[in-house]
């Protein structure tokens, strides 16, 4: 804008630099012509470069006068011309004088964006069709329309409210520094409180603003030339007013109700329908306020209420309208009537409230839009005035459920299927009681299996879900089930929470699909090598039409050789009618191990097939397997006679030869007598007896009787089975021996007893027991900290067992014995990944589940915690069996059980 203006005021000067030049020219070139350099229309400087100029053409020596001659004559009216941009510029007019090259400034920006309609030529001036004098062309202020905003104004009485006006000229731009005046009818109540004058740049201190109030109800001002911003005076920017450039503004304000007509005139506006605007101003004795939006529970009646007090004590006005209308968002209505409008009036404080309610049976989450109109009845013969139509909402809050199931579209007869149920809130607060039923896994869809499980109530399976938070994670139900009919099957699951009355449900569809030819294979899984193994096939037509010329064809691996249906396999089953079903046997002889398959393939006429897959796990024979099952007395006392009994039995599928039984026994006992046979001798402390040979299947009882010598409550028998083919068994058998009664002494040995302690046939490894492998088991007793013998303060004892052999162990059996007076409360094995169990109500003797492998160098570590109830040092014991451990492997240590003092 001030490069625009900077450049208008250099071509204004320029234009007097040309005019003073011609004043000074001499009379003798008055008939002639001067050459003066041409001015840059584009206003990018002030002159073009030459050869571009401009020619001033002096009067013709007919005219008279010279250029001082027709300096001063008035000259006739005549239009001003230019001629187009070019090399060259010429102005003319009768006295010889230039005349301006710009007649009007440039226009300013439009009008707040609105476009005003040109005014009708013959409007212009008081006569038609009169081409006027160029003095006499009308402004843009002239053609301009007058432009009052806003039309229409309710406000409270004693506030103060601001009107803008401007004037539009007739290229829809406002037009600057124009004269208007303000004026408030007789009959209006308020006053004129402040005029807006004219904003002009600073550095034009000759324009001064020019605005009067003359009274309070006239008062004039002028258009600015520069936007402003009203701001009231507060600190925030809400009710600031931006009044644009050409446009002014004025305050009015007013103590009492009533309205004001204002009247703004344009006075050089040449068109009376354009010069002139009004605004009416509605003052009310009241301030009013809506209904604030907010968050309401679905299934509650929610007020909404409106108020309207008096603008100077704050007291309620009772009697003026208030209307509610539900204009949009989920469904509701007004209580009681159920209507979608509802129209009240204040009470005595002011308030007009409404109850909004969701429709029964559709409480759903979502927003109410309700709008709401404050109405001022009518006073003084005037008639009803709507004051504000105001939006507000209320925000339904609830629960929700939704479920979906998957399923597939279609399975085979008798194979099983799975159905995902899932289960979502997407409400904004938590169903409560979420259960989850079907009714339709019955008759045709027998039910396998659920994550999780359901209960069940006859054919009706239930799941209690409990509460679901709002969009959380999706419950999932997992069944399996299957069909044994071909057809189409439907399956319905219902979500439900009765406490929040909410229930919905979702359903599948699957087909249960079936060859017209069936297979199926009926026989073992796993089986030995060099055994049979025996199969049935059933073919079954589940077609609606007969299958003819049905064949079966086997192909199997090299482990298996085919002894029925011949070899290759190639069977004509002939036809089978509709449901008729066919055995057939098919036996193979194992020769092969690992995994054995074989495939069954059939057709029929018409293009039908079938084919079914099995496969057998084959395992080695074994050459023998032995076991060892001791029976006997669990307490005896001192002095006494107590049999122990072992049974040793061939397990295995083949003979066991060269069969060696240790018996090993804690030094409490002493050994009486053996049965006759098997033959026994004794070997240093343990008594080794030697069976030939063992059928499979068959069973020797080996019957020992020992003599109780001291109290013992750690007291064992230990029978130990092994072969040279590496078939071996071992057992141990605990007893308690008590002292005897009256204190009386243990019975004499006898003299004589049948065992024979040098027997050169069985000494010196003669009962043929295998060398003991490389390594062996070790096994740690270690106590942590000694206890006092308070019967509940733990104590803990750390226990390691380690293969120390360079190769991997087999069947670690482990057992942990403890004395009387000592309890064990926890043996913790969660390390070792396995489980303890007692094997009497005492807790003296725990046995650990066995290991499977122990490799070579790994160590197994257990912690017991145990408790004394009398003071001494109890003997913790604990011992281990394995495949490569002859005999048995055993550790042992002092607990400290201190007195209490």
């Amino acid at each position: 804008m001030f490069r625009c203006s900077a450049l208008n005021l250099i071509r204004a000067l320029s234009i007097r630099v040309l005019v003073l030049t011609a004043l000074c020219v001499s009379a003798k070139t008055a008939t002639g012509q001067i050459q003066l350099p041409a001015i840059d229309p584009s206003g990018n400087r002030i002159f073009l470069p030459a050869p571009n100029s401009t020619s001033l053409m002096g009067p013709h020596a007919a005219t008279g006068g010279g250029w001082f001659g027709n300096l001063f004559r008035r000259p006739a009216p005549v239009a001003p011309t230019m001629q187009p941009p070019g090399t060259s510029f010429q102005f003319s007019t009768p006295n010889g004088l230039p005349t301006p090259a710009y007649q009007h400034p440039a226009n300013v920006p439009g009008c707040n964006g609105t476009t005003c309609n040109k005014p009708n030529k013959s409007h212009i001036g008081s006569k038609q069709h009169v081409i006027p004098k160029p003095s006499l062309v009308p402004t843009r202020g002239q053609l301009g329309e007058i432009i009052m905003t806003p039309s229409r104004i309710v406000a409270p009485v004693g506030s103060e409210v601001v009107v803008l006006a401007g004037i539009c000229g007739g290229d829809g731009h406002f037009v600057l520094n124009q004269p208007l005046e303000w004026m408030v009818s007789n009959d209006s109540v308020g006053q004129i409180i402040e005029v807006g004058g004219m904003e002009h740049p600073a550095f034009n201190d000759a324009v001064a603003p020019h605005s009067k109030k003359f009274d309070g109800q006239y008062a004039t001002g002028r258009t600015g030339l520069k936007e402003k911003l009203l701001t009231r005076g507060t600190p925030t920017p809400v009710d600031d007013i931006d009044v644009l450039k050409g446009q002014t503004y004025i305050s009015l304000s007013s103590a009492s109700a009533g309205t004001t007509y204002l009247t703004c005139v344009a006075p050089k506006a040449q068109a009376w329908d354009k010069r002139r605007a009004q605004t009416v101003i509605h003052w009310v004795d009241g301030v009013w306020s809506i209904p604030t939006p907010v968050v309401a529970t679905s299934g509650t009646v929610q007020p909404l209420t409106s108020t309207v007090t008096r603008v100077n004590d704050g007291s309620g006005i009772s009697g003026w309208k208030v209307r509610y209308t539900i204009v949009g968002g989920v469904p509701a209505e007004f209580a009681p009537t159920g209507s979608q409008q509802a129209e009240l009036e204040t009470d005595a404080n002011g308030q007009a409230t409404v109850q909004l309610r969701q429709q029964a049976g559709k409480a759903l989450p979502g927003t109410t839009q309700v709008r709401v109109d404050v109405i001022r009845p009518g006073v003084y013969g005037e008639q009803e005035l709507q004051l504000e139509s105001a939006l507000t909402s209320v925000t339904w809050s609830a629960p929700a459920l939704t479920i979906r199931t998957l399923g597939p579209r279609s399975i085979g007869v008798n194979e099983s299927f799975n159905y995902r149920v899932e289960v979502s809130n997407p409400g904004d607060q938590t169903s409560r009681n979420v259960v989850v039923t079907t009714d339709d896994i019955s008759g045709d869809v027998q039910y396998i299996s659920s994550n999780p499980k359901p209960a069940e109530y006859g054919t009706r399976y239930e799941w209690q879900l409990g509460d679901i938070p709002p969009n959380s994670t999706p419950r999932t139900i997992d069944v399996q089930m299957k069909s044994d009919k071909r057809g189409m099957r439907r399956l319905c699951f219902e979500v439900n929470s009765a406490t929040d009355n909410l229930k919905t449900e979702a359903c599948g569809e699957t087909e249960i699909a079936a060859p017209c030819l069936g297979v199926n294979i009926v026989g073992p899984t796993a089986i030995r090598t060099g055994e049979q193994a025996s199969f049935e096939i059933k073919l079954i037509n589940q077609c609606n039409e007969p299958l003819q010329n049905v064949t079966l064809n086997v192909q199997y691996d090299n482990g298996l050789q085919a002894v029925s249906l011949g070899n290759p396999i190639v069977a004509n089953i002939g036809t089978l009618q509709f449901g008729e079903e066919k055995s057939l046997p098919l036996v193979f002889d194992v020769t092969g191990s690992g995994v054995q398959c074989f495939t069954l393939n059939v057709s029929a006429e018409g293009g039908h097939t079938a084919a079914a897959r099995r496969c057998l796990d084959v395992t080695q024979s074994v050459q023998g397997q032995a076991s060892i099952e001791v029976s006997g007395d669990r307490v005896v006392r001192v002095g006494d006679l107590t049999q122990v009994t072992a049974l040793v039995r061939n397990t295995g599928n083949v003979a066991l030869e060269t069969i060696t039984v240790l018996n090993r026994f804690s030094p409490s006992l002493d050994a009486r007598q053996i049965s006759a046979y098997p033959p026994g001798q004794l070997l240093g402390s343990e008594l080794a007896f030697s069976i030939n040979r063992l059928e499979p299947g068959q069973t020797v009882p080996i019957k020992v009787e020992y003599g109780a010598l001291e109290p013992d409550g750690n007291a064992f028998s230990q029978f130990s089975v092994s072969t040279p083919s590496g078939a071996a068994a071992e057992q141990r058998w605990n007893l308690a021996i008590d002292p005897s009664i009256g204190g009386g002494q243990p019975n004499p040995v006898n003299p004589n007893p049948p065992v024979q302690p040098n027997n050169p046939g069985i000494g010196n490894g003669g009962i043929g027991i295998p060398a003991d492998p490389a390594g062996e088991l070790q096994i740690t007793v270690q106590p942590l900290e000694a206890i006092p013998a308070d019967g509940k303060t733990v104590g803990r004892v750390k226990i390691s067992v380690r293969n120390s052999r360079t190769i991997s162990d087999r069947n670690v059996d482990i057992a942990l014995f403890i004395p009387p007076g000592t309890r064990i409360l926890k043996l913790d094995t969660s390390e070792a990944q396995l489980n303890a169990t007692p094997t009497d109500n005492q807790y003296r003797e725990i046995r650990i589940d066995r290991r499977m492998e122990l490799r070579a160098d790994e160590t197994l570590e257990f912690v017991a915690h145990l408790v004394a109830d009398q003071p001494g040092q109890p003997v913790i014991e604990v011992t281990a069996n394995s495949d490569n451990t002859l005999g048995t492997a055993s550790g042992k240590a002092t607990l400290n059980a201190t007195p209490i003092r």
